[in-house]
């Protein structure tokens, strides 16, 4: 057995993984980029809601 195409094979497989685990990477970051561009529409679609009173929301009541 050849010392030779023993590691040519071992370098080949361990390319071949090498990119599978790129695609995988990549494949990750696309779909969290997908998220996010959902999320924020989603956030921008919420109407902003004035309050009916400015002083309304203002304090927190502590006393129970």
């Amino acid at each position: 057995m050849n010392i030779n195409s023993i590691a040519s094979g071992v370098v080949a497989q361990n390319s071949a993984q090498k990119t599978g685990d790129a695609v995988g990477v990549t494949v990750a970051k696309k779909a969290m980029d997908i998220q996010a561009d959902a999320a924020a529409q989603l956030i921008s679609s919420v109407p902003k809601v004035a309050a009916s009173e400015p002083h309304m929301g203002n304090h927190v009541n502590t006393h129970a």
